[in-house]
């Protein structure tokens, strides 16, 4: 059974923003995570805003930035769109999330307010540089997503604020990017560990540039800037010097001891497998089976 509360749909976002200044109100997007978190009463709103009928939200468009996303964009087209294809990371995480008749369902929007620090679209989003627009009724906000995850569950969502859309700056030329999980089964189940990688210039050491964003390793989905700035200050860039700054890596994350769906030595060691496995692909090895 579910809790006792009001239900309202507004009609446009101005409507949907006067609901959600009222104290105990939640937007209800897709719904995939608001409903089984309802239902295990981890959250008891006593007003739920069903924005769903907000078209302004929804929808993928190329703007003078790169791309832009409503928040409402359900995650199937996110794995479709054209104006997608060169932020293969983000197509590739939203390829693996939940099973098909949940990306029928779930938006992108959700998945990033939901703070999950397995959310699979987090890490491609973070490889190339995201931002959000957050609308209240009292103006607008813009800000880098990595900003905007602050721990498990918690975001930088205040009262009154709807999340409006992502925006993805134009991926620079010669660029290219991969995502992988593990997880404890084939098919519809959380990541154990994720990994996104994203490497421009592979073939010309001098200049390469790598990007790494891990979920499910740390309280939030994080880039790993420490170990990307080794890489940035210490080229020309090669094997030995990727593996070093996987060790800035493996000391910088903390994995749960109390997880239930791996140790964390062995997200340690996947994301040492995984990073080197992207770095292969990427420079023109074999693509590996198991990367899903």
């Amino acid at each position: 059974m579910l809790p006792d509360f009001d239900y309202v749909k507004p009609k446009c976002i101005d409507e949907a923003l006067q609901y959600l200044e009222k104290e105990g109100s939640k937007a209800l997007a897709g719904g995939t995570d608001m409903i089984v978190n309802l239902r295990a009463e981890k959250i008891t709103p006593e007003l739920l805003v069903d924005i769903k009928g907000l078209e302004e939200l929804r929808g993928i468009k190329k703007v003078d930035e790169g791309v832009w996303i409503g928040a409402l964009t359900v995650i199937d087209d996110i794995v479709h769109s054209p104006l997608l294809h060169a932020y293969r990371a983000l197509v590739q995480g939203a390829k693996v999330l939940g099973c098909l008749e949940i990306r029928y369902r779930a938006t992108i929007g959700g998945n990033i307010c939901n703070g999950s620090p397995s959310a699979d679209t987090l890490p491609g989003l973070l490889l190339y540089n995201a931002e959000i627009e957050l609308v209240s009724r009292h103006g607008k906000r813009r800000m880098a997503l990595e900003d905007f995850l602050k721990g498990p569950g918690r975001v930088d969502l205040n009262r009154g604020e709807l999340l409006k859309g992502i925006i993805l700056p134009s991926p620079p030329p010669n660029a290219d990017s991969r995502y992988y999980r593990k997880s404890r089964v084939k098919g519809m189940d959380l990541s154990s560990v994720s990994v996104a990688v994203f490497a421009r210039d592979l073939n010309r050491p001098q200049d390469t540039e790598i990007r790494i964003a891990l979920g499910a390793v740390m309280p939030t989905v994080s880039r790993m800037k420490k170990a990307e700035q080794f890489l940035s200050e210490n080229k020309p860039f090669s094997e030995d010097k990727l593996n070093k700054a996987i060790g800035i890596i493996l000391n910088e994350v903390s994995p749960r001891k109390s997880s239930l769906r791996a140790t964390p030595e062995y997200k340690k060691e996947m994301v040492k497998v995984l990073i080197k496995q992207a770095i292969k692909e990427m420079s023109g090895g074999v693509e590996s089976e198991s990367k899903h």
